[in-house]
């Protein structure tokens, strides 16, 4: 707490400070007690950004040369009482109005209102109020805006894209307007993030509403009957539209379905802002990608993602190639715990497999005969490297599409057809394998005269490897949403199938 001595002080200079600007605008109520206020201890929300909330109050009043912001006629203005109803309305973003003080506030005002004008300690009161006022819009703002959690709490491997906006600036140019819109433009602005906030509501209402009330389509897309009344509700045939339901997701309470609901708006807060006008997107627990143009999806291709221990990681990046029939660098991880194992039971593993094997130097790597290696030694093992040929068994198929990226990981073909007719299809080491890789290859190369259709066909099956650099590079954005809505409004649930939102709800408590 700040001395009376101390306080004195700080007013006195903020008054002189005050005197001298007058001759540039008017002087203020309060403020010199909002000076008295932040040289105190810091009044932001505890958090995990209290600090930095702290930093952005001080640069809001640095912007407006220490004037008070909510203040009109020694009262809270309207303005003030419009932002502590944003406060309140946290939950439309899946937040705690408690977590940015709001019942303090609400009592701070209410004791300002039974106060009489000329109180000795009105001033100091009003200043208070300001202050934490504006310290709670800009935690509730960084947090809508860059998430309150983080997703290294979920994975390591899950790294936060989207950079906190100029929250000071911002919302000082927001005073005069409505601190509403100010959140809505400092909130993720992908559609989707919207679209899940209008579910939020609808699940609430259908929490508390009498039986009968209407709500958004729900759809639980890991039951028989979620599924079908989605392939009803879009006029879809029965067979061939949707994968298989499962058991996992039967009877789930419709408080737990607003937490997932909830969490997921947090993923979006994560994202990069822009995704490109055409883009990839592959959400794991959904076992799809798709091909988006200008908002709309062009192409859904089921795929195959990690199993739990191998999980895909989730990261955006650029796709710059296509490689035809590819070799298969058959990572360290693979090589020592399944294939070098295999080989020492079976000798004819590698040649059975079409599998060079290839000794690590200076010079590069060179052909090695497996005959020579001994398989039992760990140290001669750890100078080799592993490669399959191109062909039919490759475990990469005929095509792969690069995006250079820290994790290893691509999009490619599989021989493992079979895979991509089960609901669940989590049985990669990591990368992503695509079931209708040919006509990925034709929509990657559509505006390449030089690659027909024929050609890529042909590339496929050549056994000799080709590579295709991009001319544009195409975005890929790698997601994990258990929660999302369809084009017709619709509310799907994935299974989480890595335990992210549990962990994520862990991390938020």
């Amino acid at each position: 707490m700040v001395s009376s001595a101390a306080r004195r002080a700080i007013l006195v200079a903020a008054s002189l400070l005050l005197v001298a600007s007058c001759h540039r605008r008017p002087v203020p109520e309060a403020s010199a007690e909002v000076a008295a206020v932040l040289n105190g201890p810091s009044v932001a929300p505890s958090g995990p950004h209290a600090a930095a909330v702290w930093n952005d109050v001080h640069a809001f009043y640095q912007t407006r040369e220490g004037d008070p912001a909510w203040i009109s006629k020694l009262k809270m203005s309207p303005k003030a009482v419009a932002a502590l109803e944003v406060i309140r309305n946290a939950p439309a973003h899946g937040l705690v109005a408690a977590d940015y003080d709001e019942p303090k506030l609400t009592q701070l005002f209410e004791s300002i209102d039974k106060t009489k004008d000329k109180a000795p300690d009105r001033l100091q009161q009003l200043a208070e109020a300001d202050v934490r006022l504006t310290a709670a819009l800009l935690s509730l703002g960084r947090d809508v805006a860059i998430g309150r959690t983080s997703p290294e709490q979920v994975t390591a491997q899950w790294k936060s894209q989207r950079k906190a906006p100029d929250l000071a600036g911002t919302l000082d140019a927001a005073v005069n307007g409505s601190a509403k819109d100010w959140l809505d433009s400092v909130a993720p602005h992908h559609p989707e993030y919207a679209d899940l906030q209008k579910a939020l509501a609808d699940l609430r209402q259908t929490q508390t509403a009498k039986p009968g009330t209407p709500a958004s389509t729900f759809y639980d897309m890991g039951t028989a009957a979620g599924i079908k009344a989605f392939q009803e509700h879009h006029g879809l045939k029965a067979t061939g539209v949707m994968d298989a339901p499962t058991k996992a997701l039967v009877n789930i309470p419709i408080e737990q379905r607003i937490r997932q609901v909830e969490l997921n708006l947090e993923r979006w807060r994560w994202m990069p802002d822009d995704f490109g006008k055409n883009y990839f997107i592959v959400n794991i627990p959904l076992y799809h990608v798709y091909a988006v143009e200008d908002g709309k999806v062009v192409r859904d291709i089921r795929v195959v993602v990690g199993k739990p221990g191998h999980e895909t990681p989730i990261f955006s990046d650029e796709m710059t190639t296509v490689v035809f029939s590819p070799y298969w660098n058959i990572p360290d991880s693979i090589a020592e715990g399944e294939t070098a194992p295999a080989m020492a039971k079976n000798p004819q593993y590698l040649a059975s497999h079409h599998i060079d094997v290839l000794r690590r130097g200076s010079g590069g790597e060179t052909p090695v005969d497996p005959a020579s290696i001994k398989w039992d030694d760990p140290s001669e093992l750890k100078n080799l490297a592993f490669r399959q040929r191109p062909g039919a068994d490759n475990a990469l198929g005929h095509v792969k599409f690069l995006f250079p990226n820290p994790y290893n990981v691509y999009l490619h073909d599989t021989p493992a057809d079979e895979l991509f007719a089960r609901p669940g299809r989590a049985f990669s080491h990591g990368c992503i394998r695509v079931e209708e890789p040919e006509t990925l290859a034709m929509y990657v190369l559509r505006d390449y005269p030089e690659w027909p259709k024929e050609k890529i066909l042909a590339a496929m099956n050549a056994g000799v490897e080709k590579q295709v650099a991009l001319k544009e590079k195409i975005p890929v954005h790698i997601v994990y949403f258990t929660a999302w809505v369809d084009d017709k409004d619709g509310l799907h649930f994935q299974p989480d199938i890595y335990g992210y939102d549990a962990k994520q709800l862990a991390a938020k408590r």
